[in-house]
Protein backbone atom coordinates (compact mmCIF):
# COMPACT_ATOMS: atom_id res chain seq x y z
CA UNK A 1 0.00 0.00 0.00
CA UNK A 2 1.48 3.44 -0.99
CA UNK A 3 0.25 6.82 0.32
CA UNK A 4 -0.07 9.80 -1.83
CA UNK A 5 2.50 12.98 -1.89
CA UNK A 6 1.99 16.83 -2.26
CA UNK A 7 0.09 17.34 -5.54
CA UNK A 8 1.71 20.70 -6.82
CA UNK A 9 -0.98 21.68 -9.30
CA UNK A 10 -1.02 25.34 -10.61
CA UNK A 11 1.01 27.37 -8.30
CA UNK A 12 0.10 30.25 -10.09
CA UNK A 13 -2.47 32.20 -7.92
CA UNK A 14 -3.92 31.63 -4.83
CA UNK A 15 -6.47 29.96 -4.14
CA UNK A 16 -9.13 32.53 -1.98
CA UNK A 17 -9.53 31.24 1.70
CA UNK A 18 -12.39 29.18 3.06
CA UNK A 19 -15.32 32.00 4.33
CA UNK A 20 -16.34 29.07 6.71
CA UNK A 21 -13.00 29.20 8.47
CA UNK A 22 -13.61 27.90 12.15
CA UNK A 23 -13.66 30.85 14.70
CA UNK A 24 -14.53 32.85 11.80
CA UNK A 25 -12.67 34.50 9.11
CA UNK A 26 -9.00 35.84 10.19
CA UNK A 27 -8.00 39.07 10.09
CA UNK A 28 -4.86 40.76 11.34
CA UNK A 29 -4.95 38.62 15.10
CA UNK A 30 -2.37 35.80 15.76
CA UNK A 31 -3.18 33.49 13.36
CA UNK A 32 -2.16 36.11 10.48
CA UNK A 33 0.74 37.17 12.21
CA UNK A 34 2.00 33.81 12.70
CA UNK A 35 1.70 33.05 8.36
CA UNK A 36 3.29 36.58 8.04
CA UNK A 37 6.08 35.34 9.97
CA UNK A 38 6.00 31.99 8.33
CA UNK A 39 6.13 33.53 5.24
CA UNK A 40 9.51 35.90 6.19
CA UNK A 41 10.82 32.41 7.28
CA UNK A 42 9.85 30.58 4.11
CA UNK A 43 12.12 33.05 2.10
CA UNK A 44 14.94 32.46 4.68
CA UNK A 45 14.87 29.17 4.29
CA UNK A 46 15.06 29.18 0.85
CA UNK A 47 18.31 31.64 0.66
CA UNK A 48 19.51 29.23 3.17
CA UNK A 49 18.87 26.22 1.54
CA UNK A 50 20.34 27.23 -1.67
CA UNK A 51 17.88 29.26 -3.40
CA UNK A 52 15.65 26.36 -4.63
CA UNK A 53 13.10 28.11 -6.88
CA UNK A 54 10.14 29.10 -3.95
CA UNK A 55 7.92 31.79 -5.02
CA UNK A 56 6.40 34.39 -3.15
CA UNK A 57 4.03 34.29 -1.23
CA UNK A 58 5.04 30.59 -0.13
CA UNK A 59 3.76 27.50 -2.09
CA UNK A 60 2.98 26.24 1.41
CA UNK A 61 -0.14 27.97 3.14
CA UNK A 62 -1.80 27.14 5.81
CA UNK A 63 -6.00 26.88 5.11
CA UNK A 64 -7.28 26.42 8.89
CA UNK A 65 -6.13 25.65 12.54
CA UNK A 66 -7.91 24.23 15.48
CA UNK A 67 -8.13 23.51 19.68
CA UNK A 68 -7.98 19.89 19.39
CA UNK A 69 -6.39 17.02 21.79
CA UNK A 70 -3.08 15.02 21.40
CA UNK A 71 -4.16 12.19 19.37
CA UNK A 72 -3.03 8.82 19.41
CA UNK A 73 -4.02 7.58 16.29
CA UNK A 74 -5.01 9.55 13.20
CA UNK A 75 -6.34 8.84 9.59
CA UNK A 76 -6.57 11.09 6.73
CA UNK A 77 -9.13 10.25 3.82
CA UNK A 78 -9.91 12.75 0.61
CA UNK A 79 -12.69 14.38 3.04
CA UNK A 80 -12.29 14.39 6.45
CA UNK A 81 -9.20 13.93 9.18
CA UNK A 82 -9.82 11.40 11.89
CA UNK A 83 -8.19 11.96 15.55
CA UNK A 84 -8.62 9.32 17.90
CA UNK A 85 -7.68 10.44 21.67
CA UNK A 86 -7.68 8.99 25.42
CA UNK A 87 -10.91 10.64 27.43
CA UNK A 88 -11.46 9.46 31.02
CA UNK A 89 -12.36 6.28 31.13
CA UNK A 90 -12.32 5.71 27.25
CA UNK A 91 -11.48 7.30 23.78
CA UNK A 92 -12.93 9.50 21.38
CA UNK A 93 -12.78 9.80 17.39
CA UNK A 94 -13.14 13.14 15.91
CA UNK A 95 -13.96 13.50 12.32
CA UNK A 96 -12.89 17.20 11.14
CA UNK A 97 -13.43 18.19 7.22
CA UNK A 98 -10.18 18.11 5.25
CA UNK A 99 -11.29 21.70 3.81
CA UNK A 100 -12.74 23.63 6.49
CA UNK A 101 -12.19 22.23 9.90
CA UNK A 102 -15.60 21.92 10.76
CA UNK A 103 -16.11 19.26 13.29
CA UNK A 104 -18.07 16.36 10.72
CA UNK A 105 -18.89 14.09 13.57
CA UNK A 106 -17.32 13.06 17.18
CA UNK A 107 -17.98 9.63 18.24
CA UNK A 108 -17.47 7.51 21.99
CA UNK A 109 -15.24 4.99 21.07
CA UNK A 110 -15.70 3.03 24.23
CA UNK A 111 -12.57 2.08 27.03
CA UNK A 112 -8.87 0.57 25.58
CA UNK A 113 -6.20 2.62 24.53
CA UNK A 114 -6.13 5.42 21.45
CA UNK A 115 -2.59 3.96 20.97
CA UNK A 116 -3.62 0.80 19.35
CA UNK A 117 -4.26 2.64 15.66
CA UNK A 118 -7.12 3.51 13.16
CA UNK A 119 -6.64 3.79 8.90
CA UNK A 120 -9.15 4.12 6.80
CA UNK A 121 -10.16 2.08 3.47
CA UNK A 122 -12.62 2.41 1.18
CA UNK A 123 -15.13 4.25 2.75
CA UNK A 124 -14.55 2.65 6.37
CA UNK A 125 -12.17 3.51 9.62
CA UNK A 126 -10.79 0.18 10.85
CA UNK A 127 -9.97 1.10 14.57
CA UNK A 128 -8.41 -1.65 16.62
CA UNK A 129 -9.91 -1.89 20.47
CA UNK A 130 -9.81 -4.47 23.29
CA UNK A 131 -6.29 -4.49 24.40
CA UNK A 132 -4.71 -7.81 25.53
CA UNK A 133 -1.79 -8.43 27.70
CA UNK A 134 0.33 -11.24 27.21
CA UNK A 135 3.11 -11.37 29.94
CA UNK A 136 6.03 -14.15 29.17
CA UNK A 137 8.60 -15.16 31.77
CA UNK A 138 12.06 -14.74 30.97
CA UNK A 139 14.75 -16.96 31.70
CA UNK A 140 15.83 -14.77 34.14
CA UNK A 141 12.86 -14.82 36.05
CA UNK A 142 11.36 -11.64 35.15
CA UNK A 143 7.65 -11.24 33.30
CA UNK A 144 7.84 -9.45 30.09
CA UNK A 145 4.53 -8.08 29.03
CA UNK A 146 3.34 -7.53 25.20
CA UNK A 147 -0.13 -6.25 23.94
CA UNK A 148 -2.16 -6.58 20.94
CA UNK A 149 -5.58 -5.95 19.93
CA UNK A 150 -8.71 -7.85 21.33
CA UNK A 151 -11.06 -6.71 18.61
CA UNK A 152 -11.36 -4.72 15.46
CA UNK A 153 -14.53 -1.83 14.85
CA UNK A 154 -15.47 -0.29 11.62
CA UNK A 155 -16.96 2.96 11.35
CA UNK A 156 -18.63 4.85 8.58
CA UNK A 157 -15.96 7.64 7.48
CA UNK A 158 -19.09 9.69 6.75
CA UNK A 159 -21.14 9.47 9.66
CA UNK A 160 -19.16 7.98 12.27
CA UNK A 161 -21.85 5.06 12.77
CA UNK A 162 -20.78 2.23 13.53
CA UNK A 163 -20.89 -0.70 11.01
CA UNK A 164 -19.55 -4.01 12.22
CA UNK A 165 -17.45 -5.31 15.23
CA UNK A 166 -15.56 -8.25 15.44
CA UNK A 167 -13.06 -10.36 17.42
CA UNK A 168 -9.31 -9.94 16.68
CA UNK A 169 -6.87 -7.81 15.24
CA UNK A 170 -6.90 -6.72 11.88
CA UNK A 171 -3.37 -6.61 9.75
CA UNK A 172 -2.46 -3.26 8.15
CA UNK A 173 -2.23 -4.81 4.57
CA UNK A 174 -5.19 -4.71 2.56
CA UNK A 175 -7.11 -5.03 -0.97
CA UNK A 176 -8.99 -2.11 -0.94
CA UNK A 177 -12.41 -3.41 -0.03
CA UNK A 178 -11.12 -6.61 2.13
CA UNK A 179 -8.80 -6.82 5.45
CA UNK A 180 -7.00 -9.64 7.12
CA UNK A 181 -7.84 -10.37 10.49
CA UNK A 182 -6.34 -12.45 13.36
CA UNK A 183 -7.17 -13.79 16.70
CA UNK A 184 -4.64 -15.11 19.63
CA UNK A 185 -4.54 -16.97 23.00
CA UNK A 186 -3.55 -15.25 25.83
CA UNK A 187 -0.39 -16.63 25.35
CA UNK A 188 -0.31 -15.25 22.17
CA UNK A 189 -1.04 -18.17 19.88
CA UNK A 190 -2.85 -17.39 16.76
CA UNK A 191 -6.18 -19.19 16.45
CA UNK A 192 -8.15 -18.46 13.92
CA UNK A 193 -7.53 -16.48 10.19
CA UNK A 194 -9.95 -14.31 8.01
CA UNK A 195 -10.48 -12.31 5.12
CA UNK A 196 -13.26 -10.03 6.02
CA UNK A 197 -15.31 -7.41 3.61
CA UNK A 198 -14.38 -3.86 4.65
CA UNK A 199 -17.29 -2.19 4.73
CA UNK A 200 -19.96 -5.15 5.88
CA UNK A 201 -17.73 -7.00 8.01
CA UNK A 202 -18.88 -10.58 6.10
CA UNK A 203 -16.20 -13.15 5.73
CA UNK A 204 -14.28 -14.30 2.71
CA UNK A 205 -13.03 -17.11 4.00
CA UNK A 206 -11.83 -18.00 7.79
CA UNK A 207 -9.77 -20.84 9.18
CA UNK A 208 -8.25 -22.34 12.13
CA UNK A 209 -4.73 -21.42 12.32
CA UNK A 210 -1.52 -23.63 11.45
CA UNK A 211 -0.79 -25.11 15.37
CA UNK A 212 1.28 -23.38 17.43
CA UNK A 213 1.51 -19.93 15.19
CA UNK A 214 2.41 -16.94 16.74
CA UNK A 215 4.17 -14.97 13.92
CA UNK A 216 2.13 -14.02 10.77
CA UNK A 217 3.74 -11.75 7.80
CA UNK A 218 2.23 -10.74 4.27
CA UNK A 219 3.77 -11.30 1.02
CA UNK A 220 3.07 -9.31 -1.68
CA UNK A 221 3.45 -9.49 -5.38
CA UNK A 222 3.86 -5.94 -6.61
CA UNK A 223 1.17 -3.82 -4.69
CA UNK A 224 -1.04 -6.44 -3.68
CA UNK A 225 -0.91 -9.31 -1.53
CA UNK A 226 -0.63 -12.71 -2.68
CA UNK A 227 0.43 -14.54 0.26
CA UNK A 228 -0.24 -15.20 4.17
CA UNK A 229 3.12 -16.91 5.77
CA UNK A 230 3.17 -17.99 10.08
CA UNK A 231 5.53 -19.38 11.91
CA UNK A 232 5.40 -21.17 14.70
CA UNK A 233 8.34 -21.13 17.83
CA UNK A 234 9.76 -24.63 16.82
CA UNK A 235 10.30 -23.77 12.90
CA UNK A 236 7.29 -24.52 11.61
CA UNK A 237 6.28 -22.58 8.87
CA UNK A 238 3.32 -22.84 6.74
CA UNK A 239 2.05 -20.64 3.43
CA UNK A 240 -1.40 -20.12 2.73
CA UNK A 241 -2.89 -18.58 -0.22
CA UNK A 242 -4.27 -14.56 0.40
CA UNK A 243 -7.25 -14.98 -1.58
CA UNK A 244 -8.55 -18.07 -0.50
CA UNK A 245 -6.87 -19.13 2.26
CA UNK A 246 -5.94 -22.27 0.63
CA UNK A 247 -2.16 -23.50 1.89
CA UNK A 248 0.65 -23.41 -0.49
CA UNK A 249 3.05 -25.54 0.99
CA UNK A 250 4.30 -26.27 5.00
CA UNK A 251 7.42 -27.45 6.46
CA UNK A 252 9.91 -26.42 8.90
CA UNK A 253 13.34 -24.42 8.90
CA UNK A 254 15.80 -24.30 11.50
CA UNK A 255 14.76 -22.00 14.18
CA UNK A 256 15.84 -20.11 17.70
CA UNK A 257 13.38 -19.25 19.87
CA UNK A 258 13.13 -15.99 21.19
CA UNK A 259 14.59 -14.28 24.18
CA UNK A 260 11.88 -11.96 25.97
CA UNK A 261 14.30 -10.20 27.55
CA UNK A 262 16.56 -9.01 24.19
CA UNK A 263 14.43 -10.33 21.11
CA UNK A 264 17.40 -12.21 20.06
CA UNK A 265 16.20 -15.18 17.82
CA UNK A 266 14.55 -16.21 14.87
CA UNK A 267 12.24 -13.80 13.22
CA UNK A 268 10.16 -13.80 9.63
CA UNK A 269 9.78 -11.42 7.48
CA UNK A 270 8.85 -11.40 3.93
CA UNK A 271 10.17 -10.03 0.08
CA UNK A 272 8.41 -10.82 -3.29
CA UNK A 273 8.38 -14.83 -3.64
CA UNK A 274 10.77 -15.36 -0.93
CA UNK A 275 10.58 -16.14 2.75
CA UNK A 276 13.41 -14.55 5.00
CA UNK A 277 14.83 -15.89 8.36
CA UNK A 278 16.99 -13.89 10.19
CA UNK A 279 18.85 -15.26 13.33
CA UNK A 280 19.70 -12.17 15.61
CA UNK A 281 22.50 -12.68 18.99
CA UNK A 282 24.31 -15.51 17.85
CA UNK A 283 27.01 -14.52 19.17
CA UNK A 284 27.82 -13.75 23.03
CA UNK A 285 28.18 -9.84 22.13
CA UNK A 286 24.72 -10.25 20.60
CA UNK A 287 26.06 -8.80 17.33
CA UNK A 288 26.21 -11.01 15.03
CA UNK A 289 23.22 -12.26 12.84
CA UNK A 290 22.38 -14.78 10.21
CA UNK A 291 19.78 -14.46 6.89
CA UNK A 292 18.58 -17.53 5.76
CA UNK A 293 16.75 -16.92 2.79
CA UNK A 294 13.84 -19.26 1.07
CA UNK A 295 11.30 -19.74 -1.79
CA UNK A 296 7.74 -19.28 -0.99
CA UNK A 297 6.14 -21.42 -3.24
CA UNK A 298 8.03 -25.09 -2.23
CA UNK A 299 10.43 -23.65 1.18
CA UNK A 300 13.54 -24.75 -0.67
CA UNK A 301 16.44 -22.81 0.76
CA UNK A 302 18.40 -20.93 -1.49
CA UNK A 303 20.89 -19.28 0.24
CA UNK A 304 22.29 -17.90 3.60
CA UNK A 305 25.06 -15.46 5.26
CA UNK A 306 26.05 -13.88 8.19
CA UNK A 307 26.33 -10.34 9.17
CA UNK A 308 27.03 -8.03 11.97
CA UNK A 309 24.64 -6.56 14.22
CA UNK A 310 20.88 -6.99 13.80
CA UNK A 311 20.42 -7.88 10.38
CA UNK A 312 17.52 -6.44 7.96
CA UNK A 313 16.57 -7.51 4.64
CA UNK A 314 13.98 -5.97 2.24
CA UNK A 315 12.94 -5.73 -1.97
CA UNK A 316 15.20 -3.20 -3.40
CA UNK A 317 13.60 -3.55 -7.33
CA UNK A 318 14.99 -6.08 -8.94
CA UNK A 319 17.46 -6.99 -5.97
CA UNK A 320 16.96 -7.60 -2.48
CA UNK A 321 19.10 -5.28 0.37
CA UNK A 322 21.01 -6.72 3.03
CA UNK A 323 21.90 -4.28 5.66
CA UNK A 324 25.40 -5.97 6.30
CA UNK A 325 26.92 -2.89 9.70
CA UNK A 326 25.72 -0.52 10.99
CA UNK A 327 25.02 2.11 8.14
CA UNK A 328 26.04 -0.48 5.34
CA UNK A 329 23.63 -2.22 3.39
CA UNK A 330 24.20 -4.47 0.09
CA UNK A 331 22.01 -5.45 -2.63
CA UNK A 332 22.05 -8.62 -3.63
CA UNK A 333 20.52 -11.36 -6.20
CA UNK A 334 17.37 -12.71 -4.95
CA UNK A 335 18.19 -15.76 -6.24
CA UNK A 336 21.41 -16.44 -5.03
CA UNK A 337 22.87 -13.69 -2.71
CA UNK A 338 25.08 -12.73 -4.82
CA UNK A 339 26.58 -8.95 -4.37
CA UNK A 340 25.39 -6.42 -7.00
CA UNK A 341 26.33 -2.97 -5.11
CA UNK A 342 26.98 -1.19 -1.71
CA UNK A 343 26.27 1.98 -0.03
CA UNK A 344 26.26 3.44 3.14
CA UNK A 345 22.92 4.49 4.27
CA UNK A 346 20.00 4.51 6.56
CA UNK A 347 18.73 0.92 7.39
CA UNK A 348 14.93 1.07 5.75
CA UNK A 349 14.39 1.98 1.71
CA UNK A 350 11.92 3.62 0.31
CA UNK A 351 10.20 2.13 -2.84
CA UNK A 352 9.81 4.23 -5.87
CA UNK A 353 6.91 3.35 -7.91
CA UNK A 354 8.43 1.26 -11.69
CA UNK A 355 10.54 -0.40 -9.25
CA UNK A 356 13.38 0.51 -10.83
CA UNK A 357 14.79 3.62 -8.34
CA UNK A 358 14.85 3.42 -4.33
CA UNK A 359 15.14 6.19 -2.22
CA UNK A 360 18.03 5.74 0.48
CA UNK A 361 18.53 8.43 3.63
CA UNK A 362 21.92 9.31 5.09
CA UNK A 363 23.07 7.98 8.49
CA UNK A 364 22.98 11.34 9.46
CA UNK A 365 20.90 13.17 12.19
CA UNK A 366 19.16 14.96 9.69
CA UNK A 367 18.98 12.24 6.58
CA UNK A 368 19.74 13.19 3.06
CA UNK A 369 17.75 11.20 1.09
CA UNK A 370 19.43 9.96 -2.50
CA UNK A 371 17.50 8.52 -5.18
CA UNK A 372 19.25 5.29 -6.39
CA UNK A 373 19.24 3.29 -9.62
CA UNK A 374 18.16 -0.25 -7.97
CA UNK A 375 19.83 -1.94 -10.77
CA UNK A 376 23.27 -0.07 -10.36
CA UNK A 377 24.14 1.76 -7.09
CA UNK A 378 24.29 5.06 -9.29
CA UNK A 379 23.27 8.06 -7.53
CA UNK A 380 20.64 10.33 -9.35
CA UNK A 381 20.59 14.10 -8.99
CA UNK A 382 21.54 15.90 -5.87
CA UNK A 383 18.50 14.52 -4.06
CA UNK A 384 16.65 16.71 -0.33
CA UNK A 385 17.03 17.05 2.83
CA UNK A 386 14.41 15.55 5.64
CA UNK A 387 12.71 12.40 6.67
CA UNK A 388 9.90 10.78 4.14
CA UNK A 389 6.38 12.11 4.91
CA UNK A 390 4.66 10.32 1.92
CA UNK A 391 5.67 8.91 -1.70
CA UNK A 392 3.69 9.61 -4.67
CA UNK A 393 3.02 6.95 -6.78
CA UNK A 394 1.70 8.83 -9.44
CA UNK A 395 3.92 11.78 -9.53
CA UNK A 396 6.81 10.04 -8.97
CA UNK A 397 7.36 12.65 -5.96
CA UNK A 398 8.14 12.50 -2.61
CA UNK A 399 7.53 14.70 0.43
CA UNK A 400 10.31 15.47 2.60
CA UNK A 401 10.37 17.25 5.95
CA UNK A 402 13.35 18.36 8.11
CA UNK A 403 13.41 20.33 11.42
CA UNK A 404 14.91 23.71 11.37
CA UNK A 405 13.71 25.04 14.80
CA UNK A 406 11.86 23.46 17.72
CA UNK A 407 8.89 24.18 16.36
CA UNK A 408 9.15 24.61 13.09
CA UNK A 409 9.95 22.25 9.39
CA UNK A 410 10.78 22.65 6.45
CA UNK A 411 8.91 20.73 3.59
CA UNK A 412 10.68 19.77 -0.14
CA UNK A 413 9.29 18.02 -3.00
CA UNK A 414 12.04 15.95 -4.15
CA UNK A 415 11.19 14.32 -8.01
CA UNK A 416 12.37 10.82 -8.06
CA UNK A 417 12.95 11.23 -11.84
CA UNK A 418 15.72 13.43 -11.59
CA UNK A 419 17.00 13.24 -7.73
CA UNK A 420 16.24 17.54 -7.68
CA UNK A 421 14.34 19.02 -4.65
CA UNK A 422 12.35 22.00 -4.24
CA UNK A 423 11.18 23.74 -1.10
CA UNK A 424 7.03 24.17 -0.70
CA UNK A 425 7.31 26.09 3.25
CA UNK A 426 7.06 25.84 6.53
CA UNK A 427 4.80 23.60 8.93
CA UNK A 428 4.53 23.68 12.57
CA UNK A 429 6.98 20.76 14.00
CA UNK A 430 8.65 19.76 16.59
CA UNK A 431 8.94 16.63 19.76
CA UNK A 432 5.01 16.79 19.83
CA UNK A 433 4.26 17.31 16.49
CA UNK A 434 2.22 14.26 14.34
CA UNK A 435 2.01 14.97 10.91
CA UNK A 436 0.61 13.20 7.96
CA UNK A 437 -0.50 13.90 4.54
CA UNK A 438 -2.72 13.58 1.82
CA UNK A 439 -2.29 14.83 -1.92
CA UNK A 440 -1.60 18.08 -0.98
CA UNK A 441 -2.93 18.46 2.38
CA UNK A 442 -0.52 18.08 5.46
CA UNK A 443 -2.13 17.83 8.41
CA UNK A 444 -0.14 18.38 11.92
CA UNK A 445 -1.42 17.59 15.29
CA UNK A 446 0.46 19.96 17.68
CA UNK A 447 -0.05 18.78 21.54
CA UNK A 448 -3.47 21.20 21.75
CA UNK A 449 -4.06 22.23 18.35
CA UNK A 450 -5.01 21.04 14.67
CA UNK A 451 -3.36 22.57 11.63
CA UNK A 452 -3.88 21.62 8.16
CA UNK A 453 -1.77 23.42 5.33
CA UNK A 454 -2.41 23.03 1.29
CA UNK A 455 0.52 23.24 -1.84
CA UNK A 456 -1.06 25.23 -4.32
Amino acid sequence: MTASVIDLGDVTSRPEEPDDYPGGRPEFGRIRVGRLAKTVISALVVLLLGGSGLAEPPVLREIWSVPSPYPESMAIDDDAVYLRHAELGGTTMTAYDLRTGAVRWRQDTGSGSAWLGVTSQSGVLLMAGDEQAIDVKSPGGGIVSFSYAGSTTALDAATGRQLWKRAGEYHWEGTGDTVLMSEREQDGTITWLRLVRVRDGSVVWERRAPEQADTLVVQFGGDEPVRVVTASQQGALTVLRYADGAVVTSGSVPWRRRSPDTGAGSNLSAVTDRIVVVDTGLDTSGDQSRITVYRTDDLARLWARDTTGWANVQDCGPLVCVNTAQGLFEAVEPETGTRRWDMTGGQFIGHIPGGDRLLIAGTDEKPRQSVVDAATGRVIGPGGSGSVLAMDEEEGAATLVRQIAPDLGVVSRLDTGTGRSIVLGVIPDGDRAYCAERGRWIVCSLGDRLTVSTAG
